[in-house]
């Protein structure tokens, strides 16, 4: 577009002369037309100002970027450019009489820069928020990064970004209260600009003022007679704690006036910290309290109760022999009868996780302490099963631990295949189950990644419910372009995932392309006699991302039309910028034009640009 009023500025200044030199034989003033364009974008620039020295005169450019000077007087001048936002520009240029000198002129933008709205964010004794904002005062797009140094409390979002030139960025700033050192702390937040210029410092205060405080943990290692009391010491004080312990008793507030005892611990660094108390009744409930002097005083924690026990039998579930489709033989051991001793032992089982003597259960006769065993002839074919010991004492029942056994079990066998479909964001995963297993698998699918090299189900899964071998596969959507993906299939036996080997694939990357602005648009007579005029001109496209896979062809589409037209190729790979100068475009027409790339079949297209040929 400015071009075309480019010409129609110097037929207007031929026109002025034409008229002038009617009256004069020799003319000794010139005019000039010209225009002020971006350097980097090439786009026209309004509201330029343009003086002219030594004439004096001056002017602004109008929408397009043109401007004129008329009845000039023949020689040297400086045309000086400014505008508020870029460099200026100065030039030298001839001025011949009688004649119109046409002028194109570029301004240089100002880099862009950063300033912030406040330098010194204050927390105080209780805020964890804060925020401030950043501008970017410059006219080109600014990338930055925010850092607070190796200061562990502090945490910021966004850590990087990039911000428009003219506009605004929030940065929110959060700090740990929990790691937060004791005390007044100060720290330096700095948004540092990696595109640009100026570095933004805000200072962060923070004071931590809480009092000494400390938790009683829950009673360990309880027997009939002894128990381990733990403790945290959850902020120091300042000035720290000088003395911590624990006291207990059978009051259900226990002090240290009314406790039965008091324990102290050795102060270290070490926050966690333990007593092991002995000479405790059998079956009483005790109330226990941690406790830490500072400064003289003596601080609580909160009361835990436990109860001691009465001396247990000792005994435990050994592994599960001789197992059978339908059979196997149980084993335990008991390694102390117990205060009073056991009336009665045995064991009981079932397809539950957790078995009882309500399920099914086998008595042993004897007494006394050994191994003992027992042979089970009613089990399913093939199951899972969990078994334990059991002993009553004092007419109550205790178990030992589950042991966990199958029948006739065999581990379900699964496979990974190639990956195929592939496409932008999705692609087709392929498994098959070549032994079911026994007991079979209930549940198949897939895991995937692209962040983990080795996927789980932790990670993203899609998965089936079924339990026959063969070959399965599934369509997976909503893959992110251009990531190498990691693909493992799996089964779940037993309520374990088995997985098979690991493939990977890469999904397809969109490319990248912009059309640029025209060059070269000009006019030109194919009669020779000023009676055809055609129009010769180049497009210009960049190609930023060429893809994956790469684009087999390149090039423009252009026409009258702003949906279609003529398809033209342009030789060439990779990416960068590329270019088509076409002559015989026809006169008088409104244009438009667009790059493109051809991907798989598939064209990816650059915006429209629009031009005319009047």
């Amino acid at each position: 577009m400015k071009n075309s009023y480019y010409i129609i500025n110097i037929i207007l200044a031929f026109c002025l002369i034409s008229c002038t030199q009617d009256i004069e034989t020799v003319s000794t003033v010139g005019s000039i037309v010209g225009s002020v364009s971006d350097q980097t974008t090439g786009e026209p620039i309004s509201t330029v100002n343009v003086k002219l020295t030594p004439s004096g005169q001056s002017t602004v450019t109008g929408s397009d970027g043109s401007f004129s000077f008329v009845d000039i007087k023949e020689g040297n001048y400086t045309i000086s450019i400014t505008k508020e936002g870029y460099k200026s520009n100065n030039s030298v240029v001839y001025i011949p009489g009688g004649e119109v000198t046409p002028l194109h002129l570029l301004l240089e933008r100002i880099p862009a820069s950063l300033i912030s709205d406040k330098n010194l964010l204050d927390f105080g004794e209780s805020l964890e928020t804060l925020s401030f904002t950043i501008i970017n005062t410059g006219y080109s797009d600014l990338k930055f990064e925010v850092t607070a140094g190796d200061c562990q409390w502090i945490s910021v979002d966004p850590q990087a970004e990039t911000i428009e030139y003219g506009k605004t960025a929030t940065i929110v700033v959060t700090i740990d209260r929990e790691i937060l050192p004791k005390g007044n702390n100060e720290a330096n937040i700095v948004v540092r600009s990696t595109s640009g210029n100026g570095n933004v410092e805000v200072k962060v205060l923070a004071i931590n003022n809480a009092g000494a405080s400390v938790n009683t943990l829950d009673v360990t290692n309880i027997t009939n007679t002894t128990a381990t009391l733990n403790g945290e010491i959850i902020n120091p004080g300042s000035p720290s704690y000088t003395d911590r312990g624990f006291i207990y008793s059978t009051n259900s507030n226990p002090t240290i006036e009314n406790c039965i005892k008091k324990v102290s611990s050795s102060v270290n660094s070490n926050n966690q910290y333990s007593c092991d108390i002995n000479g405790l009744s059998s079956n009483i409930t005790y109330y226990v309290k941690s406790y830490i002097v500072q400064n003289g005083n003596t601080i609580y924690g909160n009361t835990v109760s436990f109860s001691t026990s009465q001396q247990a039998t000792v005994f435990s579930t050994s592994a599960v022999t001789q197992i059978g489709a339908s059979s196997a033989i149980f084993n335990g051991v008991i390694t102390d009868e117990g205060l009073p001793t056991y009336t009665e032992k045995g064991f009981c089982y079932s397809k539950n996780s957790t078995p009882t003597i309500s399920d099914n259960k086998k008595k042993v006769s004897g007494t006394g302490t050994g191994d003992y065993s027992i042979q089970v002839s009613d089990l399913e074919y093939p199951k899972t099963y969990y078994v334990r010991a059991y002993a009553i004492q004092n007419d109550e029942v205790i178990y030992a631990n589950v042991v966990k056994f199958a029948t006739e079990t065999r581990n379900v066998e699964v496979s990974t295949s190639a990956v195929t479909d592939v496409s932008y964001n999705s692609a087709t995963f392929n498994g098959s189950i070549i032994d079911a297993g026994l007991p079979a698998y209930s549940q198949r699918g897939f895991c995937y990644s692209y962040i983990n090299s080795e996927p789980n189900v932790s990670d993203e899964k899609w998965e089936q419910y079924a339990s026959v071998s063969g070959n399965y596969y599934r369509k997976i959507s909503n893959l992110k372009e251009g990531k190498t993906y990691y693909v493992r299939a799996f089964a779940v036996q037993d309520n374990q995932y088995i997985y098979g080997n690991t493939v990977s694939f890469s999904t397809y990357l969109s490319p990248s392309i912009q059309t640029e602005s025209i060059s070269s648009l000009e006019r030109y007579d194919i009669s020779g006699l000023g009676a055809m005029y055609k129009w010769r001109v180049t497009f210009n496209a960049t190609i930023y991302d060429e893809g994956y896979p790469s684009y087999s062809e390149r090039g423009f589409v252009y026409g009258t039309s702003s949906t279609g037209g003529e398809y033209i190729s342009v030789s060439g790979k990779g990416s960068g910028h590329y270019s088509k100068t076409l002559d015989n475009i026809d006169d008088y027409k409104t244009y438009y034009v667009r790059a493109y790339v051809k991907v798989n079949g598939k064209y990816y297209y650059g915006e429209t640009i629009k031009f005319n040929t009047y």
